[in-house]
This record gives C-alpha cells, structure tokens and sequence, in this order.
C-alpha cells in the first residue's frame, strides 16, 4: 500500500505588520545546492575548474532588513508544509492571521521583532 502523504517543504518566510515580504523555497535551493557539491566533487578530482556555487538563502540580508526597519515589526520563520507557494501567498492575502499563528506555532523562529499587544501602550 503506497503511503498518501504528501511530500513536505521547507519554506522561510518574512513578514511585517503589512503583510508577507518574502517566501523562499528552501527546499529547491538545498536541491540545487547538493547537486552542485556533487558535480563539483567530480570536476574537483579531474582536475578541471570548478562551476559556480548556486544562489544561497539571502538570510543575513533578510535579518539586516528587519534590524534596520525596526519600526515595521519583521517576523522571519522557516517551517515545513505540503502547501504549495501559491497557496500560502494566497492564505496570506486572505487570512493573514490565520497563516502567521499556524507558522508561530509549527515553525522555527529566526527573528522576531513581534509586538505582543500586552506590551504595548496606549497613552
């Protein structure tokens, strides 16, 4: 019996108080990534000059980001989900709470600069 699960991808995802900045497959880029290491493994023993390396996750750059734009509250996770890119922009246009408390609760933190509302105040 063939198991029906679907297969699950790695995703990181920045968002602020406006909404989703960035969704980036990491899954594809790991991908890539490992096919790259092993071609080059090859090209390294045959002598012959190296290709290359693939785009990486731009994470330093995302944290940067969100430092220096303090004021806009940035969130940055990665999680796991069979959802497809689309679907999860999508849920982010339609119900953004609902996808960020999903991440916030399955997902792993990067950076948070989340203003809980006990914390703030009114004056």
């Amino acid at each position: 019996m063939r198991s029906s699960k679907k297969k699950k991808t790695r995703y990181l995802a920045m968002w602020d108080m406006t909404g989703l900045e960035c969704l980036i497959n990491v899954s594809v880029i790991q991908e890539k990534h490992e096919q790259w290491e092993k071609e080059n493994i090859f090209r390294i023993l045959q002598e012959k000059e190296s290709s290359p390396a693939p785009k990486i996750v731009p994470l330093n750059q995302l944290i940067l980001r969100a430092r220096f734009n303090s004021h806009r509250h940035y969130e940055i996770y990665t999680f796991d989900s069979a959802l497809t890119e689309e679907d999860i922009k999508e849920t982010f246009a339609d119900d953004p709470q609902l996808i960020v408390d999903t991440i916030r609760n399955a997902g792993h933190e990067i950076y948070s600069d989340r203003v809980l509302k006990k914390t703030q105040v009114i004056t």
